[in-house]
């Protein structure tokens, strides 16, 4: 059965549409919907569930197919009609025109990265040998002609030589993991099944590596059996899957996911253990120094977060971690003395929240959310800091500042409502950023003004809140405005380019994003005030950010203020007039 599950604003818009949408749809005839009588005892309660035969994939069940068809040939019916409708799209597809670029991964005297070229359904793998031109190595729009699948994740093998990546089938979360001769593009006839939420992590052999997966569920079961039992295996190069090594799982917590990471000196399978969704998780050990070592428990309890950074020389392991630091911290851990009398803190928990860190040349990346945007500081392996924060090119979502940690170079891209993802090079000695990669674009990101503000919620909890317009335009609560958020899950929300709001704003409208209670836009504290007995408080954060902070927004206007679709400027006038729509909220 299709289910819809409304989060209260778990992702929240202010909305509008025109008064004589609503007579139309009313008049709208769908297509019949089959029941069948299907009905499941969970928990001593009988459930019906009329519509379970709409589980069926849409690719291999063809009534389900027949379905999803007739569906859509009402809503095109629809749509299609609409004035103006046809100026947008080609707009919207001029915009899209451009090219999007992964940040390199470097290994050896290679560079991987993926490139999605102008309308392209999938992003394609390239290789870049030295100061050679980037070449092809691998395309995923030839492989199926729905365009639906794609690249999962791509891992180069620790001297560039061999390449494992992950195929995504149509959206599902299941992995296929096959490899690539980087130097030949020759495809091996290593295929790895059954893997999911993993990554694939190479041995330091460069001949093996490591990756997660569950048994393989009965057959027709594949989207609708439960998965339990996940573990890590080692897969030999060369060898069939049925000879992968069994390295580590939980017989007796089955439902526990495990993923394996090799620490920077080569010395220990770091396998983190998660059991639920929230960032609470165990990490255990294994020697690969010492042949057949048993896995060992570094860290027990599911009580705290805990990312693997690096390793400082002599062997203590760099964790970030959020334990007596809800803001993060970095620590260095003993793997011989592991209690945590024996941690020793190298960066200490800040004003911010520490969201990730890398060591590279020897040096940490510590990237933090400062007020919901970006800010990268460096620290010596001592947690000496260097210098301040980087200079970034404007506010901003700023991800990447990975490499080994013996790189004079490393890599980051920068994006922000104005601007898609425009990668740099970073030279560590030099201190100093050159733009690497960039699309060439239909516009110019400096007509738009990215600004931010913060405003009061009604327990008197400073919010901060994005709002984003041209510059010839003045968000007085006179304009059409958009205003989102989505408080819910841990989840923060960046400035974060999307062609759909660009267009929004090319055609007058404003946008405003609201950083709202419930995400991890300030650490734990934010999450835990907009969630479970304080959700109130996202309702009401949501509410203060329509009321407006700033005199720039009137705020009996700005509660009023909704989205009503506008046309391009090439088209006089709206395409439905602001005196016909209806507002809510």
């Amino acid at each position: 059965m299709i289910r819809s599950m409304l989060a209260p604003l778990a992702g929240a818009l202010l909305l509008a549409s025109c008064a004589s949408a609503p007579q139309e749809a009313a008049r709208t005839s769908y297509p019949a919907t089959r029941t069948m009588d299907h009905t499941e005892t969970h928990f001593g309660v009988n459930v019906a569930d009329p519509y379970r035969w709409l589980e069926g994939d849409v690719r291999t069940t063809p009534e389900v197919a027949q379905w999803v068809e007739a569906q859509n040939e009402v809503t095109r019916a629809y749509l299609d009609a609409l004035p103006g409708r046809q100026a947008i799209v080609s707009r919207l597809q001029a915009l899209w025109n451009y090219d999007r670029f992964s940040t390199p991964v470097a290994r050896g005297q290679r560079l991987f990265f993926t490139q999605q070229t102008g309308l392209q359904n999938q992003p394609a793998l390239y290789v870049q040998d030295g100061d050679a031109a980037p070449r092809l190595l691998i395309d995923p729009n030839t492989w199926v002609a729905d365009g639906a699948n794609a690249i999962g994740s791509f891992h180069p093998s620790p001297d560039g030589s061999l390449l494992a990546y992950t195929v995504q089938d149509g959206g599902s979360d299941w992995r296929i993991v096959r490899v690539i001769d980087v130097a030949t593009g020759e495809a091996l006839a290593d295929e790895v099944r059954w893997a999911k939420f993993t990554p694939v992590e190479w041995h330091p052999d460069g001949r093996s590596f490591y990756y997660s997966r569950y048994p393989e569920p009965p057959a027709g079961e594949m989207f609708t059996a439960l998965n339990y039992n996940h573990a890590v295996y080692r897969h030999r190069v060369g060898a069939p899957q049925s000879e992968d090594q069994l390295i580590y799982t939980r017989p007796e917590h089955p439902r526990d996911s495990v993923r394996a990471e090799v620490s920077d000196d080569d010395r220990w399978l770091v396998i983190t253990v998660s059991r639920g969704t929230d960032a609470r998780y165990e990490i255990v050990l294994i020697d690969l120094n010492a042949r057949n070592a048993p896995p060992r428990v570094l860290i027990a309890g599911f009580e705290n977060d805990y990312q693997l950074v690096g390793v400082v020389p002599g062997g203590r392991l760099i964790f970030l971690t959020n334990r007596g630091a809800p803001m993060g911290r970095i620590v260095t851990i003993d793997p011989a003395r592991p209690q945590e009398a024996n941690w020793l803190t190298i960066v200490r928990e800040g004003e911010h929240v520490l969201v990730g860190a890398d060591v590279v040349e020897q040096q940490i990346f510590a990237r933090y959310l400062q007020d919901a945007r970006s800010s990268v500081r460096r620290f010596l392996m001592t947690g000496q800091p260097i210098g301040g924060e980087l200079t970034l090119p404007g506010l901003g979502s700023a991800e990447g500042f990975r490499g080994s940690p013996d790189s004079p170079v490393t890599y980051y891209s920068f994006s922000s409502f104005n601007r898609p993802p425009t990668v740099y090079r970073y030279d560590i000695r030099e201190e100093r950023s050159a733009v690497f990669r960039q699309p060439e674009l239909t516009f110019n990101p400096d007509d738009y003004a990215v600004e931010q503000v913060f405003y009061t919620s009604k327990d008197g909890t400073r919010v901060p809140m994005f709002i984003v317009h041209r510059r010839d335009v003045t968000p007085n609560g006179a304009r059409p405005t958009l205003l989102y958020a989505y408080g819910g899950f841990n989840s923060a929300q960046l400035p974060a380019f999307q062609v759909q709001r660009l267009q929004w704003l090319e055609m007058g409208g404003v946008f405003v994003l609201a950083n709202i209670r419930g995400g991890s836009e300030y650490g734990k504290a934010w999450h835990d005030g907009g969630r479970l007995l304080n959700r109130q408080n996202v309702y009401d954060d949501f509410i203060g950010a329509a009321e407006g902070p700033a005199p720039s927004i009137s705020p009996s206007r700005a509660a009023q203020t909704a989205v009503c679709l506008w046309a391009p400027r090439s088209i006089s006038g709206p395409i439905c007039s602001p005196r016909r729509c209806r507002w809510w909220a």
